[in-house]
Parts: structure tokens; C-alpha cells; sequence
């Protein structure tokens, strides 16, 4: 049901399908009633728009906390970026102090997110993400890299108190997708 909640243009669909049906009813029969029930169909379509605004799915979730942490390695915000490593991982929290800090990013942006999985009957709940990026900086040494695309696989826990956190990345060549598929 929560793909409900991800696609607002379902709810508009339906709620406009069902005013035109209801439209044509009254057009074709002029009763007060049916005009009432358009009414009605009108309300419920905008208090549906609304629920589905204010209701934030797992997918929606991970897909901003992805977003954001893009953002962070942009900004070079090392303290940030280690902000969404999951509590239990240590070593991956070393692991990416080291590799964050050969790097000086100047541009890093989601091309396309490929798959995001959810699996609700994990404990903690888990997904995996993969997705496309490309980045610009340099390496600390001064070799520049430009626009340097990568595949990445990020596996995401969520936290106790509810955010998505990742426990293990992988990172490759764009190539790597498109051959394990």
C-alpha cells in the first residue's frame, strides 16, 4: 500500500475519474445528490493529496537520506558524512575516514537511483540501495578528477529511532551494473 503514498498522480487519477463519472451522472440526471457527491469527491481527493504529502515511506526516506548524503561529500563534510554510518560499524566508519580523506570534492550528484529494496521483515529493518553518481575534485596530492561517474551499492539500516544509516557500500565503475545484470 505504501506505493499509494509515493505516487500522488494515482490519487489525482482516481479522484478526477471519479468527479467526471460523477459529472456526467449528474449532468445527465440533475439530482442534488449526485452534485453533493462531487462535492465530496473533491474534498477527499485534496484531503488524499494531503495524507499522501504528510506520509513519508520507507523509499522516500532512504532516497533523501541518500540525496543528503551526496550533499554532505560535496560540501566535504567529513563530520557529517560519518553521521549517517550505522551505530553497530565501526570499521566501516574507519574505513571511510580513510578513504574520505584522500579526496576533495567539488561536485557530486545522483545521476540515477537503479534500485531501492526494502526488506521490512529484516531486524533492523534493511534496504539496499544502488544508484549512479558523478563527481569532480581532486585527490590530496593534486591529481584533478572531473566528472567521474561511479555505481554504488549501499546497504542502509535503520536506527532505533529511525534513520537510515549505511552498514556497507560498495563502490565501482558504472560498467560493474551493467554487467551484473
Amino acid at each position: 500500500m505504501s506505493w499509494l503514498y509515493e505516487q500522488p498522480i494515482v490519487i489525482v487519477a482516481l479522484g478526477v475519474a471519479l468527479i467526471l463519472a460523477l459529472g456526467g451522472a449528474w449532468s445527465a440526471s440533475g439530482r442534488k445528490e449526485l452534485l453533493y457527491a462531487i462535492g465530496a469527491a473533491f474534498v477527499l481527493l485534496v484531503v488524499g493529496l494531503i495524507v499522501e504529502n504528510r506520509v513519508v515511506t520507507d523509499r522516500e526516506a532512504i532516497r533523501t537520506t541518500v540525496s543528503q548524503i551526496a550533499r554532505d561529500v560535496q560540501r566535504n563534510d567529513r563530520r557529517a558524512v560519518l553521521a549517517h554510518i550505522y551505530s553497530g560499524s565501526p570499521q566501516l566508519r574507519r574505513q571511510a575516514e580513510t578513504e574520505l580523506s584522500k579526496y576533495e570534492f567539488t561536485e557530486l550528484r545522483i545521476t540515477k537511483i537503479h534500485l531501492v529494496d526494502v526488506d521490512r521483515q529484516a531486524e533492523p529493518r534493511s534496504a539496499i540501495v544502488e544508484f549512479n553518481v558523478i563527481g569532480s575534485g581532486s585527490e590530496r596530492g593534486g591529481i584533478e578528477l572531473d566528472h567521474v561517474a561511479q555505481w554504488v551499492k549501499l546497504h542502509l539500516l535503520r536506527e532505533k529511532e529511525g534513520r537510515w544509516t549505511v552498514a556497507d557500500f560498495e563502490h565501482d565503475s558504472p560498467e560493474r551494473m551493467i554487467i551484473n545484470r
